[in-house]
């Protein structure tokens, strides 16, 4: 995915350590970008209610995943169905196909494993200092099974679809403007994105602890520009697709451990 011409630096800027260009930073736009999201999100948040109404939440419980399933899928087809319309079926300009360097996909690899243990230090920290084992992992097979692979092939690839695939392609369509930090060059759009991925888990502020929440804030921004980062220069989803996975799926792997360990 090549920048647009007004995007690139200028040459009288190079020197710069850090610049922050908004020539056309368009509200409107933005407000838009976060309509979609409300409209998935929205979709996600019905079937979810739907679905722990019918099974109940005894068994919601026990198996979270099956839920989980259900509501990313709703976000799924949300997301699909605007991309559908944006690029008049021509998925391949909004990240569906191949990275154009492989390079990417091994960063994506090995910083997913990074990913999965610093998100597992910010969200169990409690857990860590009290020996107490993580709620809603239990070790039955079923269980173990769902968890992760929901976390380690489906959660991912649908929230990079809706965020880097959707909104980031949706951004970089309508406005110019780039953020630079040294050799580090990113188009406003994956900025803006990555703040509206915080955004989507601000309900963790009202399920955990106010440390794990706001240590949740920080690495979904973090990580969030860093997939809009690999989605730009690669051209593809695959590679945030994979990243965002591995890093899921090591959390759940080392919460999984947790359990056995501390149970």
């Amino acid at each position: 995915m090549r920048p647009r011409e007004d995007d690139r630096m200028p040459e009288n800027t190079a020197t710069k350590s850090v610049l922050v260009s908004l020539p056309a930073l368009r509200f409107r736009s933005v407000l838009a970008a976060f309509g979609l999201l409300l409209s998935a999100l929205a979709v996600d948040a019905v079937i979810i209610g739907l679905v722990i109404h019918f099974v109940g939440k005894e068994a919601f419980t026990a198996t979270p995943w099956k839920v989980l399933y259900f509501g990313h899928s709703g976000m799924l087809l949300v997301a699909v169905f605007w991309i559908a319309f944006f690029s008049h079926g021509r998925f391949r300009d909004w990240g569906f196909k191949a990275p154009s360097e492989g390079r990417y996909v091994y960063w994506a690899l090995l910083f997913g494993l990074g990913f999965g243990i610093v998100m597992t230090a910010a969200d169990y920290a409690h857990n860590f200092a009290a020996h107490l084992p993580p709620e809603h992992y239990s070790l039955s097979a079923s269980n173990i099974a769902g968890l992760l692979t929901f976390s380690g092939l489906y959660a991912g690839t649908v929230e990079e679809i809706l965020f880097r695939g959707l909104l980031v392609t949706f951004l970089m369509q309508r406005m110019s403007g780039r953020v630079r930090l040294g050799s580090f060059d990113l188009h406003i759009a994956g900025v803006i994105v990555a703040l509206l991925f915080c955004v989507s888990h601000v309900s963790s502020f009202w399920t955990e602890s106010f440390g794990a929440a706001a240590g949740q804030q920080v690495y979904a921004f973090l990580w969030g520009v860093i997939y809009a980062y690999w989605y730009e220069k690669s051209g593809s989803l695959i590679p945030s697709i994979i990243g965002h996975n591995v890093g899921n799926f090591v959390e759940d792997v080392l919460a999984f451990a947790m359990v056995w360990h501390w149970s």
